[in-house]
């Protein structure tokens, strides 16, 4: 594009006047979104975290003050106080544990320990297990609390007691202990301990976080783990980098933003309880929803650009074009085409501009001398008539003469290669022939193969296998040679290795094997050469039948009663098969290469380096042959390519 034109200059300027704006907005409107939203996300999960602490608490000093009802039955005061053991007692104990265990939900089991008579009782499913002159288990939570304390999240037990029926698995809990004491004086009577599910503060924690995307954690003031989304981290020490921030801050409730999440917390601050909640979310999903609109913002913005860029385009061109097309004709008048026309209607400036050029150049062209133009067409039709006089035949027998050359001056090899290059001209050259026999397009490769060998100094060899009874079947000229030039162009690596190329050829009676089976085996081993190439016979095989109609082709297609399954079932098949070991093809090449294969296109041919193509093969195959000729390709292990075609030939077909 060039800087300095009108066109350019008008599209920079239009591009600018709107592609800027649109750019900036959209920029100030993903951040402030994601700023606006963001905010209200993290207020709204800061409320959410106010609730569950207020929830949790209530829970607590639910199960705190029930632990107190004891001090309201004054029968089991009375046996506390006491040092008096009778079989009412024990009743009475378990008529206290089974009501404390139903008052509140959530509790898993009770234990009771009476110091002045050394019983414990845990009570579990509402079935007691007692034990007689025991210590205190819960002593190193009691001793010396005046209040009750919590036990952090840990596994269940029996308080010491023996086991027997019904055996419990130990489980997660959270356990309040109490002291017991002979009010008003510190009189230490006992201890109770209230072992809770930790479903109880599963069942409200969960309510607060999304699982997949964000983390809950309930610490006390040490970083124990209470409770967390992740089971792993319960009942253990909690050492982020978060956790010494949270738990040392003075206030109540906060956030703070660190590793790319934001932290919520809330601090439950109760004589018996110092327990934090914390919610972790991390900025990728509190942002989500952000993005997820400023995406949309941006699709529609995106949109509007295009839009806005396509009509720029089209008023800047539908401005300019007049201009170009007046430039292009002045370039085709500067290089001597002076009746170079173009067209303009248009009613503005451009439009008459155009009509003043063309009217000129009319001018001009009917000034120029008509003897002039004469001489000048006459000089150019003596230069091509000169040129036409080098003849492709003096080429060959030039060719011949530098061999003959070469053979006096004793330098044989010379004139074996010119002998070569001397073949494939005449062969290419002669016109008459569209179909050979095969035998001949086998010589046509060897000549050929024989000038890459010199090119390559021999690092690589040809193996001929060929069927005798298929040399002698007419084929398309020039069908073979190109598939042994793919090697030579994309194949051939020295870094592999030796080259090696076979040539196969086989005729099978009813349609034969399809590509990638068995190949050729023939009687003899094939030298370089190629043996039998040129032994077999050559007697000329008429060409198979016409090229049909799409509808015949169809009707060809089915099977007849004799057929076996196929129209084509009992003629005989060609194969030919151009195997190497070179680099192969890349999987998805050779896909593309299929799929261009699998249908009939109408292209020329020709390859970007001027030889003939797969694709011109593969044509040539089907107009002279029956529909059904195909050309395959495959890669073969280690490395390589083998390329197959499969010709259906008539059943008049001789050899």
């Amino acid at each position: 594009m060039n800087n300095s034109s009108i066109r350019t200059r008008l599209i920079l300027l239009m591009l600018a006047a709107t592609v800027i704006p649109i750019v900036i907005s959209m920029i100030v409107t993903y951040f402030y979104t994601t700023r606006s939203v963001g905010t209200k996300l993290i207020q709204e999960n800061a409320n959410l975290i106010y609730q569950g602490k207020t929830n949790v608490q209530a829970y607590m000093d639910t199960l705190n003050r029930n632990s107190l009802s004891l001090y309201n039955d004054p029968a089991i005061l009375l046996m506390l106080r006491r040092n008096v053991q009778d079989y009412t007692n024990e009743a009475q104990t378990y008529t206290l544990l089974q009501n404390m265990t139903h008052s509140v939900d959530g509790i898993y089991q009770i234990y009771l320990y009476m110091a002045k008579t050394r019983r414990s009782t845990l009570l579990i499913g509402d079935i007691p297990k007692r034990g007689y002159d025991t210590d205190n288990f819960s002593e190193p939570y009691t001793t010396g609390n005046l209040s009750s304390v919590v036990e952090p999240t840990h596994m269940s037990s029996i308080y010491g007691l023996g086991q027997s029926p019904p055996y419990y698995d130990p489980r997660p809990v959270i356990t309040l202990h109490r002291a017991i004491y002979n009010v008003p004086t510190t009189e230490w009577l006992g201890t109770l301990s209230i072992d809770i599910k930790l479903e109880a503060i599963q069942d409200i924690a969960d309510q607060l976080f999304n699982k997949q995307h964000e983390r809950l954690y309930l610490l006390d003031q040490s970083g124990m783990v209470v409770y967390s989304g992740d089971g792993s981290l319960i009942g253990k020490p909690l050492s982020d980098a978060w956790t010494g921030p949270v738990l040392e801050s003075k206030e109540t409730r906060g956030q703070l933003e660190m590793n790319k999440s934001v932290y919520l917390y809330e601090k439950m601050d109760t004589p018996y309880m110092k327990w934090t909640l914390v919610k972790e979310i991390p900025h990728s999903y509190l942002y989500e929803g952000a993005r997820s609109l400023t995406q949309i913002n941006i699709i529609i913005a995106a949109v509007s650009l295009l839009l806005v860029i396509a009509a720029t385009l089209f008023v800047t061109i539908r401005i300019t074009a007049p201009i170009k097309k007046l430039i292009g004709t002045i370039n085709q008048i500067q290089a001597g085409n002076l009746t170079a026309r173009v067209d303009g209607e248009g009613q503005d400036e451009l439009g008459i501009l155009v009509r003043r050029f063309r009217t000129m150049m009319e001018t001009i062209n009917n000034l120029i001398l008509r003897e002039y133009r004469l001489n000048i067409a006459n000089k150019t039709n003596q230069l091509k008539a000169l040129q036409a006089q080098i003849n492709p035949h003096f080429m060959n027998n030039a060719l011949q003469s530098i061999g003959t050359l070469a053979l006096q001056h004793n330098v044989p090899r010379i004139y074996s290669l010119i002998n070569s290059l001397a073949k494939m001209m005449r062969y290419s050259m002669n016109t008459n022939q569209e179909a050979v026999p095969l035998s001949m397009e086998i010589g046509h490769v060897k000549a050929y193969l024989e000038l890459q060998t010199e090119r390559f100094e021999g690092k690589f060899r040809t193996d001929f296998e060929l069927d005798e009874a298929a040399l002698g079947i007419e084929v398309p000229k020039m069908i073979i040679q190109p598939l042994v030039e793919n090697y030579f162009k994309h194949g051939f690596d020295p870094k592999l290795g030796p080259g090696h190329l076979i040539i196969r050829a086989r005729l099978e009676p009813g349609g034969g094997t399809g590509p990638g089976e068995d190949t050729l085996k023939p009687d003899g081993e094939a030298g370089p050469d190629g043996a039998g190439a040129e032994s077999g016979p050559a007697a000329a095989v008429p060409r198979n039948a016409p090229e049909s109609r799409p509808d015949e082709d169809s009707a060809a297609a089915g099977a007849s009663p004799d057929s076996g399954g196929c129209g084509t079932s009992a003629s005989p098949v060609l194969f030919v098969e151009v195997e190497d070991n070179g680099r192969g093809i890349p999987e998805d090449k050779l896909t593309e290469l299929q799929a261009g294969l699998a249908v009939m296109r109408e292209e020329t041919g020709i390859d970007e380096e001027g030889g003939i193509g797969i694709g011109n093969v593969r044509t040539r195959l089907r107009l002279y042959f029956d529909p059904q000729a195909s050309l395959t390709l495959e890669n073969t292990d280690p490395h390589g390519v083998r390329i197959t075609m499969r010709i259906p030939l008539g059943e008049d077909t001789t050899t």
